[in-house]
């Protein structure tokens, strides 16, 4: 019978002190005795023995274990306690809960996601990677302002069918990338809703979730930002109702990719469209995400690796479907690149330093400059915040404020000026347009916690 052995072993762990070594990130630990707990040099409190709490980090070289603590108020902090004063109990975290009630609870979220599951994690994440408390304000203010504006069907917009696929695809990300699901206290109606929505119109199309008889030229955009959410959201909930769909939908994707490694407007497997193509990816990284082992998705981002590099500038730059050094499209070649095995291999470190550059020379983060463009700086944001270090610092200065404060009252995000790169849709005060800039925006200011990449700051 295993059980007594197991208890056994749990009890000899509390009472065996470790150095710090011992311990890793998300291991329970229990105080073996009254020990003071600092909050950074300043002592909180004392903890009492049998106290338990969750590792945040380790540093051996001052025999000091970090753990997971509140303050007065309430608020998560990081404590400090010595290393001969916590045991381990001997198992793992819980799985992390998910909305900011923490009501619910998923399990086996994979470890890409594992940052925005949880009010707790958010918090830390953002602690880390220099997030305000402004930015998840807006956020929250721009989650709310989807809620009103959502369709009672479940989609948002109105008119052309792509479009309006799009930007539910679009919201659906941006709910999943501050942890809410079905189940979430605040949000779980509208997730709901536009879960069911993806699910009866896609599968009405035969898995097409631009949800068009045929793909169109803007119908690519809308499937695959569609499938990157439902297979986000298949990650974050084990919801089985949803793998049929989504398997189908991701072959269109796989069987869609052009002879280059590309895509192209309609599948039409010409030369690849480095725009077309940056969504692509990102609905196959989120699809081999799922642990689903979706047929060919691995080796369909691997093929397009090769025509991101076809398409490289000699600056770093990319281009649609040439060799350029395009702004607009090097964050995308940079994320896209970096995205798949997270190699920093020197297309992306020359990538980063053009597209760097740029922006401080011809494209400043100014949401009322003529240059503004929301669609290159979602890109930009990815790419910076995967890659960290002096990049993430300086992008994080340059937009992080500079969206907040352009936040309108309600929620959303107001028009950029006519003629701003990147497409009239990002200038438009109606149709799907605030959609659009609210959806790209909360985003980008998710970006603190919507991913943990391996650290690299």
């Amino acid at each position: 019978m295993k059980t007594p052995v197991i208890v056994a072993c749990v009890l000899v762990c509390l009472v065996m002190a470790a150095a710090a070594a011992d311990f890793s990130k998300g291991d329970r630990v229990e105080l073996v005795k009254d020990v003071p707990l600092y909050f950074k040099e300043f002592v909180s409190r004392v903890g009492k023995r049998g106290e338990r709490y969750v590792v945040l980090a380790v540093r051996p070289e001052d025999h000091r274990v970090f753990v997971l603590g509140h303050d007065d108020r309430g608020h998560d902090i990081a404590l400090g306690v010595a290393e001969d004063a916590v045991a381990l109990v001997g198992a793992p975290a819980p799985a992390a809960p998910v909305g900011p009630a923490g009501n619910a609870e998923v399990a086996d979220v994979p470890a890409l996601l594992a940052g925005r599951v949880s009010a707790q994690a958010r918090t830390r994440a953002m602690a880390m990677n220099g997030g305000k408390a402004s930015s998840d304000e807006a956020v929250v203010r721009g989650l709310r302002f989807l809620v009103k504006t959502q369709n009672p069907d479940g989609s948002w917009g109105k008119g052309n069918k792509s479009y309006v696929a799009a930007m539910t695809g679009f919201s659906l990300l941006s709910f999943l990338g501050h942890g809410e699901t079905a189940t979430s206290p605040e949000y779980g109606p509208t997730v709901k809703k536009t879960v069911e929505w993806i699910v009866e119109q896609g599968t009405k199309n035969q898995g097409r979730l631009s949800m068009e008889p045929a793909f169109s030229q803007a119908g690519v955009y809308a499937h695959a930002i569609a499938t990157f959410a439902l297979a986000e959201y298949y990650s974050m909930t084990k919801d089985e109702s949803v793998v049929n769909l989504l398997s189908t939908a991701v072959a269109y994707i796989v069987n869609g990719q052009g002879p280059d490694g590309g895509w192209m407007y309609a599948y039409d497997k010409t030369e690849g469209d480095t725009s077309v193509s940056g969504w692509q990816i990102q609905a196959l990284k989120a699809a081999h995400v799922t642990g689903l082992n979706l047929a060919d998705v691995d080796a369909a981002l691997d093929k397009a690796m090769l025509n991101l590099k076809r398409v490289q500038g000699p600056k770093g730059g990319f281009g649609y479907r040439k060799k350029e050094d395009r702004y607009s499209l090097t964050g995308v070649g940079v994320y896209c690149t970096y995205v798949w095995k997270q190699e920093k291999d020197a297309s992306v470190r020359d990538g980063t330093d053009f597209m760097m550059e740029q922006t401080k020379k011809m494209y400043p983060v100014e949401f009322l400059h003529e240059r503004a463009d929301l669609y290159a700086w979602y890109y930009n944001t990815l790419a910076c915040a995967a890659m960290g270090g002096a990049a993430w610092q300086t992008w994080n200065r340059m937009f992080q404020d500079e969206i907040v404060k352009h936040q309108d009252p309600d929620g959303s995000w107001p028009p950029l000026k006519k003629g701003a790169p990147g497409g009239e849709i990002q200038a438009d005060p109606e149709g799907v347009g605030p959609f659009y800039r609210t959806t790209l925006c909360v985003l980008m200011l998710e970006s603190y916690y919507r991913y943990t990449w391996p650290a690299k700051r």
